[in-house]
């Protein structure tokens, strides 16, 4: 994990360093679907920087990335609650339609961590990591601000805080942003 995540962000820094950089500061709001019967559906807010470089001499392609922090909150029908964090680096690669319509797949690297209060007043963490996957749609409405909508699924492999594996779950993310971008 540490090995790949590192390999995100020397990319990043690279893709940003090397090319006519769009750099950008990220602001967004999602919707969760966790594929167990117990999760429920919940609002998301994450927030991260990254930047784009557009190749302009070669048709317009783009490559980038990000890193991004993520929060929610879980409430189950049994009076338990989780607060889930997540936090990962992801690349970006895809394509620039007319001039100001970015459209691009995503791939990257995902921790978390679940803090459970059970409603006995007992608690527990849960962790873990994953691989990240989706496409994302970026139109810039001004010269240093665009709107976007992003699809993500992440596969996170998940741990109990006494060593438990828990097994794969995968959350489905579908969300829009705003980027303030230099």
């Amino acid at each position: 994990m540490k090995k790949f995540l590192g390999t995100t962000l020397v990319a990043m820094a690279l893709a940003s360093g090397v090319m006519a950089g769009d750099a950008f500061i990220k602001g967004g709001v999602y919707s969760t679907e966790a594929d167990t019967s117990t999760s429920p559906s919940t609002t998301g807010y994450e927030v991260g920087f990254g930047g784009h470089g557009h190749f302009e001499s070669t048709g317009n392609f783009l490559f980038g990335g990000a890193v991004n922090y993520g929060y929610q909150s879980f409430e189950f029908a049994s009076g338990t609650t989780n607060d889930m964090s997540t936090y990962g680096g992801e690349l970006h690669l895809g394509y620039t339609f007319i001039d100001d319509l970015d459209v691009f797949g995503i791939v990257g690297y995902y921790g978390t961590s679940m803090d459970y209060s059970f409603y006995d007043g007992s608690s527990d963490t849960v962790t873990g990591g994953g691989v990240r996957y989706g496409a994302g749609i970026d139109y810039k409405i001004w010269e240093h601000l665009s709107l976007g909508v992003e699809y993500t699924v992440t596969d996170y492999d998940l741990t109990a805080d006494e060593g438990g594996e828990l097994g794969d779950v995968k959350f489905t993310n579908i969300g829009g942003n705003i980027k303030f971008r230099f």
